[in-house]
């Protein structure tokens, strides 16, 4: 054809639209012609001219069936495909439903098991706490009701005050821990960092320990390992004697002989507390479940070791809390050591203030008792009655506040802080307002952090947490005195 061949148009058209059937009419017989023809455009066949209606019929609806055949083929691989994406896409969808659901069949035979466990292990808790609870106060009870007799000579009752005594600071330890854990558990345990003396903290807990089990069998030692500069930590004092206390019961309550040693250190920006015993030690594969909550390591003699298995999950609850760390080394019958390892920080007057310090040329004799219960009240009046302070007394917050506004000689308050009218909080921000220094004490069945910090915040000096002792108070006194 003139200006373009056959061949170039069918190579365009290719190009374009490549579906249609083509079939080349020509007149050339020259091989090489037909054969690019063939090969460059793609013909489905070709007809020599001139042709014959007869032979040109059955090619055209050939090639139009071809064509139409290759449609439907072109359709129905399309469908194919598409039903075997949407096959995938379900086989997929149901693959990961089996995965979701092996997994959640997996985490519900986990949580039953876990449940299962806590239960048992809350069974456990509650007979023990029976047993830890009724233990004591049946002592209490028991030795009580002696006390009443009148026969009884000095010694004894002093013997049997000794039992009631001993088995009242148990029964508080339990109680205590109960509450503790509670906190815990709530997320309302946070760190109240002050400077505080450390050896006198640590000397605390050990002389406690060492009066009431030492023996000739079981010796105690004591190793402050802190410079003089050192000695002054920016801690919360509450916390780390808490720690120190719940390791060296622990190690009391499984150490019948040998030594106890409770030695506080630096190493490097950590402070490590180290309790070592000679005890009956713990196996390998009881040494991550010491530290859940509701576990007691029993040894294998008849012995029964009294506790509620809370002192050491307390312990690692107060660490983690306080971005530390703890560990254990032990062998059976080899004794064990635990090592808690706390953040060290260089204490730093102008951050941080040292709570219950005043000027100690200040000398108590004029005090104010805020008390709403009167078996407390009449306690506290026993307590002083062989002092020579002047005891003032309250019943709430605003009688205690006209108190101080009628008598501002009065420089040491024991303030309670729940009571009728206005609570001891509120008492405490008007007193230290009219006398900036007076000596405010909270005591309160309150044992949370918040509370105390709220106390601190209100102006109190120093907090002490219900039930009172003789001994507790006087060291409170004496300590701001």
């Amino acid at each position: 054809m003139p200006e373009m061949s056959g061949v170039e148009f069918l190579k365009k058209i290719i190009d374009l639209n490549p579906e249609p059937n083509r079939i080349l009419l020509t007149g050339f017989s020259d091989f090489e012609a037909l054969s690019s023809a063939v090969n460059e455009g793609k013909i489905y066949q070709y007809i020599n001219k001139p042709w014959d209606e007869s032979e040109l019929k059955p090619v055209i609806y050939q090639a139009l069936e071809a064509y139409y055949i290759k449609k439907e083929n072109q359709m129905l691989t399309k469908a194919l495909r598409e039903k075997n994406d949407l096959l995938e896409r379900e086989i997929n969808q149901k693959n990961e439903v089996m995965t979701q659901l092996r997994h959640s069949e997996q985490e519900l035979r986990t949580a039953k098991e876990k449940a299962e466990e806590s239960d048992r292990l809350k069974t456990s808790f509650l007979n023990n706490m029976s047993h830890e609870i009724r233990t004591p106060l049946n002592g209490i009870v028991g030795f009580a009701e002696l006390l009443c007799d009148d026969d009884l000579e000095v010694n004894e009752r002093r013997s049997y005050y000794s039992y009631i005594e001993r088995n009242s600071r148990d029964l508080t330890e339990i109680i205590s821990k109960v509450v503790l854990l509670s906190q815990l558990e709530s997320g309302m345990e946070k760190l109240m960092l002050e400077i505080a003396d450390g050896r006198k903290i640590m000397a605390e807990v050990f002389n406690e320990f060492a009066q009431l089990y030492a023996s000739p069998q079981l010796r105690f030692q004591f190793q402050f390992l802190l410079s003089d500069d050192e000695t002054k930590l920016v801690v919360d004092k509450c916390k780390i004697r808490e720690i120190a206390f719940q390791l060296m019961e622990n190690a009391c309550k499984f150490t019948e002989r040998g030594m106890i040693t409770l030695k506080l250190a630096r190493a490097d920006d950590k402070l490590r507390i180290t309790v070592t015993d000679t005890g009956i030690g713990i196996p390998d594969e009881h040494k991550n479940v010491i530290f859940e909550r509701f576990r007691k390591l029993e040894g294998e003699s008849s012995k029964l070791y009294r506790g509620n298995g809370l002192g050491l999950s307390i312990v690692k609850a107060y660490v983690r809390l306080w971005g530390g760390q703890i560990a254990v080394n032990s062998k059976p019958g080899a004794g064990s050591e635990f090592v808690v390892e706390l953040p060290y920080i260089q204490a730093d007057l102008g951050n941080f203030y040292e709570q219950g310090s005043v000027p100690a040329s200040e000398k108590i004799h004029n005090i104010l008792i805020v008390e709403d219960e009167e078996d407390n009240l009449d306690y506290l009046k026993l307590v002083f009655r062989n002092t020579k302070a002047r005891l003032f007394f309250a019943r709430n917050g605003e009688e205690a506040v006209e108190v101080c506004m009628k008598n501002p000689q009065i420089h040491l308050v024991l303030m309670d802080l729940k009571m009728p009218v206005m609570d001891g909080f509120e008492a405490t921000r008007i007193i230290k307002k009219m006398s900036p220094p007076s000596v405010v004490i909270a005591q309160s069945a309150y044992a949370f952090d918040e509370d105390r910090k709220k106390a601190m915040d209100a102006g109190c000096t120093d907090f002490i947490v219900k039930p009172l002792t003789k001994n507790k108070i006087e060291q409170i006194i004496s300590a701001v005195n």
